[in-house]
């Protein structure tokens, strides 16, 4: 394409030379040569030494230039295509990473929350059941203190007008306080032990 388009304008070159010459020859015949390349007894030379100059630099530029040219614009083209494949490639894989980060992020976060939601539900369950077994155990605790209170009520009723004695009632009371407090870790007070065991007798049925 490059070589057709020089030849074009050579010969458009060589056409208006044709021309001009032609049109100074004529110009200069009325009022006679005065200028020796305007002479029409060397005109017909000069137009033959041209067209061989024409041939030669043409051949030339053929053989040698246009090729070198060809080749430089072809292995620009070639670069050029070349940057821009790669361009897109590199604009896929940026585009294909940055959806497998997502797919990944997004994994993540709800591995996360399922092992968080995990979590709480094994501590609250594990809460309800130390809570629960505390519970069975002061119970217990608290029907092994009556159990000794109420013997010890039927023990003192004939030697003293009190039904639990002072000793009793403190050991009774250091034992519930002391469970209590290793169970579910309260500290309760002596009247609330009271309390408890009064409640607990009053719901018992006589």
């Amino acid at each position: 394409m490059n070589i057709r388009r020089v030849s074009s304008v050579a010969a458009t070159a060589f056409l208006a030379l044709v021309l001009l010459g032609h049109g100074a020859t004529a110009a200069s015949s009325s009022s006679g040569p005065k200028l020796p390349q305007l002479d029409l007894a060397t005109y017909s030379s000069q137009v033959f030494w041209l067209v061989i100059s024409f041939v030669v630099l043409y051949f030339l530029l053929a053989k040698l230039a246009m090729p070198r040219i060809a080749e430089v614009l072809e292995e620009r083209q070639e670069r050029i295509e070349d940057d821009l494949d790669k361009a897109e490639t590199l604009k896929k894989e940026a585009y294909q990473v940055r959806i497998e980060y997502e797919k990944a992020l997004s994994a993540a976060r709800e591995k996360a929350q399922d092992a968080t939601r995990h979590a709480q539900e094994e501590i609250a369950k594990q809460s309800a059941e130390v809570e629960s077994a505390a519970q069975v155990k002061v119970t217990v605790m608290l029907e092994e203190a009556e159990k000794r209170i109420a013997a010890s009520k039927t023990g003192a009723e004939g030697t003293s007008g009190d039904p639990i004695s002072s000793l009793e009632r403190s050991v009774a009371q250091v034992v519930v306080a002391n469970a209590v407090q290793k169970l579910i870790g309260v500290d309760v007070t002596a009247a609330d032990i009271d309390a408890a065991i009064a409640a607990t007798l009053e719901e018992r049925p006589q």
